[in-house]
């Protein structure tokens, strides 16, 4: 029960404005970079995420329309950008640049919050398929959380082609693949040691894929372990294109940011070339994810590459409120009016307060309010307002009013 009650917390006025904040901060980045900004349907048909992406049905939220059709609550903003992006753009090579910030439905934990959804804002890039694209979309998520204070970040950058390239030359079971995966997202080196072992792959290929995992760290010395342990040409091309999307980050001035981590696989399974998490300085989870998805567009019928990422913006609350990021709250209401009887001038005086643009409670003395909730709390009594000994005149309480 208290684990339900958790879940159900409602969102307070001064957790609502620091979220207003932060939306406004990271829209104006969006649009910056040329984005439009859109928003993709709540619900969306089963099948979609069923036939495609089956991986995503434990976490997925099931309703029934008025047909009788099995629907669910959006657990991710791409396919269904994508998809709607398939019938309303249906010329493949027109250049699509959209923001958005929506709410998305699957589980999330963070050190001190968790929830069964969460606010997600995010960019998607569709028609660009050169690394420069990838740069400038990692560049945007980054700029993300300067836009609200966040200098210290981590960027872990990885490319899933240099690790499919690898698969390719191993010709695993969809089953022994599925797991290998699995293993390597959880980090479970034990579980994967004893998995590499007994597939039915050469010396020289289980060498390289036991050393998969473990292959991350610093830029240079990293990509020099990734290059000597290349077994085909299309593991050197991942690590060519790898390259020209670190050259982007380096003018951009990110590149001290940055580590690879060739590792780096995703439950959503779409991804197809480079991938990349953002963590803030000393945070445990990352606040972004994403990469390039060059396959996805094709299952729509509209064939297009395509690269974007996502920030949770509730996890990105608990690291600001860690880091004494959100602004400090003021006294939501001007002005509250305590009254014994609320007479003609009275009413008439508080309409006409609010139509001038102020915030006004009139308030029964039955009642009990908070005090830091206002500005200033008068007392009615026969046409004057009563603050402390001082008794003010409507006009003299309205110059008070104009004070702020």
């Amino acid at each position: 029960m208290a684990r339900t009650m958790d879940d159900l917390k409602m969102v307070h006025e001064e957790e609502m404005k620091n979220y207003d904040r932060i939306e406004s901060a990271v829209v104006s980045v969006m649009r910056r970079h040329g984005c439009k900004i859109i928003q993709t349907p709540t619900f969306e048909d089963y099948d979609t995420y069923g036939t495609y992406f089956p991986q995503l049905q434990r976490e997925m939220i099931k309703t029934i329309g008025p047909d009788g059709e099995v629907l669910v609550m959006r657990p991710d903003v791409t396919v269904p950008l994508v998809k709607t992006v398939a019938r309303e753009y249906p010329d493949p090579s027109q250049l699509l640049k959209f923001g958005y910030v929506s709410m998305v439905f699957r589980e999330y934990y963070g050190k001190s919050t968790h929830g069964k959804y969460f606010l997600q804002s995010g960019v998607e890039v569709l028609g660009d398929e050169t690394p420069e694209c990838d740069g400038e979309v990692m560049v945007m998520a980054a700029e993300f959380l300067k836009s609200v204070g966040i200098r210290d970040m981590r960027i872990d950058l990885g490319t899933v082609a240099y690790m499919d390239a690898l698969f390719d030359e191993l010709h695993l079971t969809k089953e022994q693949l599925s797991q290998v995966r699995e293993y390597m997202e959880k980090r479970n080196l034990v579980a994967f040691d004893g998995l590499v072992d007994g597939l039915p792959i050469t010396k020289i290929q289980r060498d390289v894929l036991l050393e998969l995992p473990r292959l991350f760290g610093d830029y240079e010395s990293t990509l020099k372990r990734a290059e000597g342990l290349c077994l085909n040409h299309g593991m050197m091309e991942a690590l060519s294109r790898l390259q020209k999307v670190y050259e982007y980050l380096d003018v951009a001035g990110y590149s001290d940011s940055v580590q690879l981590d060739f590792a780096f696989t995703s439950h959503m399974g779409y991804y197809t070339d480079m991938v990349f998490k953002i963590y803030a300085d000393g945070a445990l989870y990352s606040l972004i994810s994403g990469g390039r998805y060059d396959s996805l567009a094709a299952q729509f019928q509209v064939p297009r590459p395509a690269c974007g990422f996502g920030l949770n913006m509730n996890l990105l609350y608990e690291v600001m409120a860690e880091e004494d990021l959100l602004e400090e709250m003021v006294p939501s209401c001007d002005l509250a009016v305590v009254y014994e009887e609320a007479d003609r001038d009275l009413i008439l005086t508080l309409m006409d307060w609010r139509h001038k643009g102020y915030s006004v409670l009139g308030v029964s003395r039955k009642n009990r309010i908070i005090p830091g909730d206002y500005r200033m709390i008068a007392s009615y009594e026969k046409g004057s307002f009563l603050m402390g000994e001082e008794a003010l005149s409507k006009e003299e309480m309205e110059r008070k009013l104009g004070g702020f």
